[in-house]
């Protein structure tokens, strides 16, 4: 309606005009009215910000009282130390002890070396030698033993030969009596070719143990470097582990950074990788070099990929024992023991990566030959298994890892995406983790979830990535937010906050970066998350003052009034770039709570490649036939479990021919089984569950929520299984079941003695008489049509680029 026209004084104004003052009155009424409580909200946020500084303050004067202390202390310590070194007791004794001192390096003594500090987490060179130096040997032969494999061996011998080593080298292949002819060929011909190239040949075969120490035994002065014909090197690998081999005066082997290495694996530990997608080996072993240089830290055994082996401790120690490990397993970890045990050190080069392709001698499935090997290990060196468990417990390698990461991510050149969740699983996880895989190669994503005690994980959404770095949010946000920088986090996607501290909502603003919002469910307008009231069933959304008397009864976790709670979400979701909703019915609900928001009906991405089948109708019952209904996920009281149970047991004592079963998890002990008609079949893994709907062979799916679902993922595959389905009239299963046959919608509020007599119709007209249901269910209303139907690939990484 208009607002009234200008009138002369004297005319008086007519009913409508006076009813449109009173209405644009009140509406410049209520727009002032929600300014006040956004000011008096933001009012209550400054004073708590206040008196949040004021704690830091006396706790930074407490701070700096303590400093001042310290450094009393240290003067009162420095006067006392001057005092002794210019005490008569020190001034007569120094000629003694310089004399000792000039007597002892006469004699060619030396001092005991001081202990060994543990090695920092930011790179760091190898560790000073603790007597005088040793001169390195002149020069290392790289010793490839090679059997099978003519594409690796080609690609493993050809990065040697090209890498640019200043290091003294020759490179000694040994053939182990190939059973290919055109290896053995190819070896012939490189080495009648290549002069750097030393060739032997076993006439029968040795196998691997017996054929290193072959390569080993031709010289007594040059290191050896044990090298597999599965691996590729790059750049001046070499130089860098002879620099760390003589870092130290006992290191005596010499391990590096690969893809396929047990304790030294990149990027995930204790794993067989593949090389990074998009980076090739010279280029990570570049970054490793860039951002770690000369950093070792100790290892309890070399791994025989690529071992740099020290000719003083190879003479010590002696060869490989061919005799307990002629098999081919153990014999660098046997000799690594017997090194350690005479002095010497076995260490990672973090500044170095070789790719290794072949297989895992710490994997969780050995073969019987590295069974015996390791049994054998453990009669020689009874401690060998507990070391190399302490080891991969601390994982010193693991801050060395995560800068390798930081430095990829930096170096990516896609946008990095922050994910903030919740860390309870479900079908918010599963979306977070299924937009990181279909954006894979688009963007990369990280994900931040809450732990307990306040302490929150970062880790690189990627099943190929091992990067997880955990940070105590109260104290540690600047580190996190510098972290975030240094990645290059360009935008932030909150999906869920529960668990999280109220702070993490503004996560965005030191990043000076943009964010979404996806509504999972209503957390966002009711504390209670699901719209439900205390007896576990739809509240109705009846207005304002249900929700004060459901949060007067159930107080929200922050100790906010539904007044503040919807007011903090209001101003959030209000500057978002978007509000997504899975579903229309969820956008709708969204937009009546938040009408300043930009909400946009944007669907999960797990029906894009896999369309629902079309129902068939199923085969027919036998008169006598039981009904099988299965329940799929987690069956929860808003996911209408009670409901079920009562079913079940009123079909039970009914002696109904009907059978539930549950194919997921209860969060609570159920009746089952004889005393109701329920049989539950336990937790399954996402993946599995279309083989497990296909092998049980339901006759109808039953989804009786008792709140508005938002999307649903146990319907997205029933609706790819093809399978008859049953549901409520909540939420997001009308629309996504408009126009399907063999689908029936029921109200939400159906009592258990109705949904019994419903299910024993639909048993004896379509199951057993073979009737087709008459119809289907009618389309939902949507919310407003949009310019065009969401599209993850184009519309969500709209805008957004990479950061340096």
């Amino acid at each position: 309606m208009t607002p009234p026209r200008d009138r002369p004084p004297s005319e008086p104004l007519s009913a409508a005009d006076l009813l449109s003052l009173v209405q644009t009155q009140s509406a410049q009424l209520a727009h002032a009215e929600q300014k006040l409580s956004e000011l008096q909200y933001a009012h209550r946020q400054a004073l708590s910000a206040l008196q949040t500084a004021q704690a830091q303050l006396a706790e930074h004067q407490t701070a700096a009282q303590a400093l001042e202390q310290l450094r009393q202390q240290h003067q009162a310590l420095a006067a006392h130390l001057h005092e002794i070194r210019h005490s008569t007791v020190i001034r007569a004794t120094r000629p003694l002890v310089n004399a000792k001192l000039r007597l002892d390096q006469a004699l060619g003594r030396r001092p005991a070396p001081p202990p060994e500090l543990p090695p920092s987490p930011a790179p760091t060179q190898a560790a000073p030698a603790d007597t005088a130096p040793v001169a390195p040997a002149p020069g290392v032969d790289i010793i490839v033993p090679v059997f099978k494999g003519l594409e690796d061996t080609q690609r493993c011998l050809q990065s040697v030969l090209d890498s640019s080593n200043q290091t003294p080298a020759r490179l000694i292949v040994i053939n182990d009596a190939s059973p290919e002819p055109a290896l053995t060929d190819w070896l012939r011909a490189l080495a009648a070719r290549e002069p750097r190239v030393t060739l032997l040949e076993n006439t029968e075969n040795l196998g691997f143990v017996a054929t290193v120490n072959r390569g080993m035994a031709l010289s007594d002065t040059q290191d050896v470097l044990l090298l597999n014909s599965d691996t590729e090197v790059a750049n001046d690998w070499l130089d860098r582990l002879r620099v760390a081999a003589y870092g130290h005066a006992r290191i005596g082997t010499v391990t590096p950074f690969s893809s396929n290495a047990t304790i030294c694996s990149y990027p995930r530990f204790c794993e067989a990788n593949a090389l990074p997608e998009g980076w090739s080996t010279a280029a990570l072993d570049a970054l490793c070099t860039q951002s770690q240089p000369g950093a070792v830290i100790d290892i309890p055994t070399a791994v025989g990929f690529c071992m740099y082996i020290r000719r003083d401790c190879l003479r010590q120690v002696g060869l490989f024992d061919v005799e307990n490990f002629g098999i081919g397993y153990g014999e660098e970890n046997d000799f690594c023991q017997r090194a350690a045990t005479l002095g010497w050190r076995n260490v990672q080069a973090l500044d170095t990566f070789v790719l290794h392709t072949g297989g895992v001698s710490f994997g969780a499935h050995k073969s019987p030959r590295e069974q015996a090997a390791f049994t054998t290990l453990q009669r020689l060196h009874p401690g060998y298994a507990s070391a190399v468990q302490e080891h991969v417990q601390s994982d010193p390698a693991r801050p060395y890892r995560q800068r390798l990461d930081v430095a990829r991510l930096r170096a990516s050149a896609l946008p990095r995406i922050l994910a903030v969740s919740h860390g309870w699983g479900g079908g918010t996880q599963r979306h977070v983790e299924e937009l990181a895989r279909h954006l894979h190669g688009h963007a990369v994503f990280l994900l931040l979830s809450p732990l307990p005690e306040g302490m929150v994980r970062l880790r690189w959404l990627d099943e190929r990535e091992g990067f997880a770095q955990d940070f105590h949010w109260p104290t540690e946000q600047p580190q996190l937010t510098a972290l975030l920088r240094e990645m290059g986090v360009c935008h932030v996607h909150y999906h869920h906050l529960v668990g999280h501290a109220r702070e993490v909502m503004h996560l965005h603003e030191p990043l000076g970066v943009g964010y979404d919002f996806t509504a999972h469910d209503y957390y966002s307008a009711c504390p209670q998350i699901s719209l439900t009231t205390a007896r576990a069933t739809y509240c109705g959304e009846r207005g304002l003052d249900q929700c004060r008397a459901c949060v007067q009864e159930r107080p929200t976790t922050t100790q906010e009034s539904i007044d503040d709670w919807r007011l903090r979400y209001r101003l959030f979701l209000r500057q978002a770039r978007w509000v997504l909703a899975p579903s229309h019915d969820c956008a709708q609900r969204m937009q009546r709570y938040f009408p300043q928001a930009r909400i946009r009906y944007a669907p999960h991405t797990d029906m894009l490649h896999q369309p629902a089948v079309p129902v068939r109708a199923p085969q027919r019952l036998p008169t006598q036939g039981h009904l099988r209904i299965f329940l799929v996920g987690g069956l929860s009281a808003i996911k209408g479990g009670d409901v079920a149970e009562a079913v079940a047991l009123e079909a039970a004592r009914q002696n109904a021919p009907l059978e539930l079963h549950l194919l997921g998890y209860v969060f609570r002990t159920f009746k089952a089984q004889p005393e109701a008609s329920l049989t539950i079949h336990g937790t399954y893994k996402d993946n599995d569950l279309p083989r497990l709907l296909e092998r049980l062979q339901p006759h109808l799916v039953w989804f009786p929520a008792v709140w508005p679902e938002t999307y649903s993922y146990t319907l997205s595959t029933c609706l790819q299984a093809g399978l008859p389905v049953v549901t409520t009239d909540l939420g997001a299963f009308t629309e996504r079941l408009a126009q399907r046959p063999w689908t029936w919608v029921r109200p939400w509020d159906t009592p258990a003695q109705d949904w019994l007599a419903f299910f024993l119709r639909l048993r004896q007209q379509h199951f057993i008489e073979g009737t087709a249901p008459e119809g289907a269910p009618a389309v939902a209303p949507q919310a407003a049509p949009q310019e065009s139907p969401w599209d993850y690939a184009r519309d969500y990484l709209q805008g957004l680029a990479p950061r340096s």
